[in-house]
């Protein structure tokens, strides 16, 4: 899903780029977001697929809080600005990015309680059999 909206909003935000739809500050602050978006997305999907097929609770914790505190700001920024003039499409794709990334929360949280759940009873579990 990530691929189709970098395309899209990135198609759509280079056509409004060239017909000078925004004024300075928007223009800048979301060239900015977008590769702060697309940056951050691959280090969060690296984090989470890493942190999910290992059981490394760093990694899933790692994920879990470029979602909450970069991820969904980022995406919120796009879905719900009236300056950037979103077309139709664009707005589907916004809303189905951020409800993606709502699930992935929610979802990685619970993974991450029960990633960290196993880890420390295998931890406690060797620690009493040697100790």
């Amino acid at each position: 899903m990530y691929i189709v909206w970098f395309c899209t909003a990135g198609f759509f935000f280079c056509i409004k780029l060239q017909k000078n739809q925004y004024d300075h500050l928007v223009k800048y602050l979301s060239i900015t977001l977008f590769f702060m978006f697309t940056i951050i997305e691959y280090i969060r999907l690296y984090l989470g697929q890493t942190g999910n097929l290992l059981s490394q609770v760093p990694e899933m914790a790692g994920f879990l809080m470029l979602s909450v505190f970069m991820q969904m700001p980022l995406i919120t920024y796009f879905l719900f600005n009236p300056y950037l003039m979103n077309t139709p499409i664009e707005v589907t794709l916004h809303a189905v990015m951020w409800t993606i990334i709502f699930l992935e929360i929610l979802l990685g949280y619970q993974a991450l309680k029960q990633a960290s759940t196993v880890a420390k009873d295998l931890y406690f579990g060797v620690r009493t059999r040697n100790g």
